[in-house]
């Protein structure tokens, strides 16, 4: 499916104030006059080239629009464009502004329980300065030793955190079996009830690190399911806030992870290019031996996929084959509890989709083939099964094999039956596309009449 553009935060802007393109204008001349700059010019294409990225307004425009807006002026040069129009939309800042500190990741913590309208403009950040910045803040904060906490409320102690952490192990296992729609309220209240100890709680510097480890994969779990139920501001928000509270744990692998998440909801909806970024800042980060095999081959799986979507083919090659030796080196003791799905027919699944964007379907299918053979199971991994199924029947329908292609796509539909999830419906929805223009073969109209 193609990428949907991404709302500008301009537009955005213009939509909450019901302006259009010309009586924004009007008001924008208007804060560019009593800021001393004198009268502009107005014709309405500036509007449209500021929010397309085809052109950058000049500075004294940009200080009328935060002039305008209630921005502070140091932002426009600190947070660039279109970055500094984010504080214009005031539910993000604890989000975006807070410091990288125990107290500015509770105050994100909170800021993201309470839930928004962000979706009515899409994504909180949509610039890929604006992501490798946050990246940025993480990778350098992450280095902090976890602070004892010493809020006003109950102790927590180690037998209470060892079943927190058991619940969001739970709900990590009940992800690989559940639609995300039937999971995402559990999965908030989990992440509620995890903030809950983090604003009101004393413990130690041990038990702050594991509390702010599991709040970090609790946001997690939620910026992933509400990015599996197409609501990716939200999504982005609960990532933020994972990198947050990574920070405060001093946890760089959990971290990464995240990283590993935004940059699939980045290379789906946004720059490719953006989401190998945020994955060279996970590798970077856990480079030099603070992780493990597993995990690394996670990343370098992850970096591959992201090339491919970039269309750097001898990258993305590299990438698969440093995953596939790092996963060869085995479990460890000391392997995250979310690093068990990674496994080889994983990363082989991976590799296939990579080779289909690249355009080799011979290559996909051998690699769908491998990770069959490594005895990747998508029993219990509905959404996964349904996605893999869905690209495998476009790789034979681009080999020609049209009725190879209708079998496999008639699993597919049969198995998203089961699922509310709209990456896999989406991909179905390509596919029935792409079949469509084959309809005199019988395969594909009975193909097609079943999702009439």
């Amino acid at each position: 499916m193609a990428a949907t553009p991404l709302r500008s935060p301009l537009a955005a802007l213009r939509a909450e104030l019901d302006l259009t393109a010309e009586e924004y204008l009007d008001r924008l001349d208007d804060s560019h006059h009593a800021l001393g700059y004198g009268r502009m010019a107005k014709r309405r294409e500036k509007v449209s080239r500021w929010e397309t990225g085809v052109h950058a307004p000049d500075e004294p425009t940009r200080y009328a629009m935060a002039h305008l807006h209630g921005i502070p002026a140091t932002a426009v040069t600190e947070l660039g464009w279109p970055g500094f129009l984010l504080l214009a939309f005031p539910d993000d800042r604890p989000v975006l502004d807070s410091p990288w500190s125990p107290a500015g990741t509770v105050a994100a913590v909170a800021a993201a329980a309470r839930g928004g309208s962000m979706d009515r403009r899409g994504f909180l950040i949509s610039s890929g300065a604006a992501l490798s910045g946050i990246a940025s803040h993480w990778s350098n904060a992450v280095t902090a030793v976890p602070l004892p906490l010493a809020a006003p409320g109950r102790r927590l102690d180690p037998e209470l955190m060892t079943r927190l952490e058991r619940r969001l192990d739970d709900l990590r296992h009940l992800d690989d079996v559940l639609s995300g729609s039937d999971l995402l309220p559990s999965a908030v209240e989990e992440y509620r009830l995890l903030s809950g100890y983090a604003s009101n709680t004393t413990c130690d510097s041990s038990i702050s690190r594991r509390l702010f480890s599991a709040l970090a994969e609790a946001s997690r779990m939620c910026g992933w399911l509400h990015f599996d139920a197409d609501q990716h501001a939200q999504a982005q928000r609960f990532y933020i806030t994972s990198l947050r509270a990574s920070a405060s744990a001093g946890d760089p692998e959990v971290g990464a992870n995240t990283l590993n998440f935004m940059a699939i909801q980045t290379y789906s909806k946004g720059n490719p290019q953006d989401a190998v970024n945020l994955v060279r800042t996970a590798q970077s980060r856990v480079a030099g031996g603070v992780t493990t095999p597993r995990v690394r081959a996670l990343l370098h799986a992850r970096a591959g996929r992201a090339l491919s979507k970039a269309g750097d083919l001898k990258g993305c090659a590299r990438e698969f084959n440093a995953a596939r030796d790092a996963f060869s080196r085995g479990t460890h003791d000391d392997d995250p509890p979310w690093a068990y799905s990674v496994t080889e027919g994983e990363i082989e699944m991976l590799a296939g989709s990579s080779a289909l964007d690249l355009g080799d379907p011979r290559r996909a299918l051998r690699s769908f083939a491998a990770a069959q053979q490594a005895e990747y199971s998508a029993a219990g991994h509905v959404r996964d099964s349904v996605l893999y199924l869905s690209r495998t029947a476009r790789a034979h329908l681009e080999l020609g094999d049209i009725d190879a292609a209708c079998a496999t796509a008639t699993d597919a539909l049969r198995q998203n039956s089961s699922v509310n999830s709209a990456r896999p419906s989406d991909a179905l929805t390509d596919l029935r596309d792409q079949l469509a223009p084959h309809e005199s073969v019988r395969a594909v109209r009975e193909f097609l009449a079943m999702g009439a």
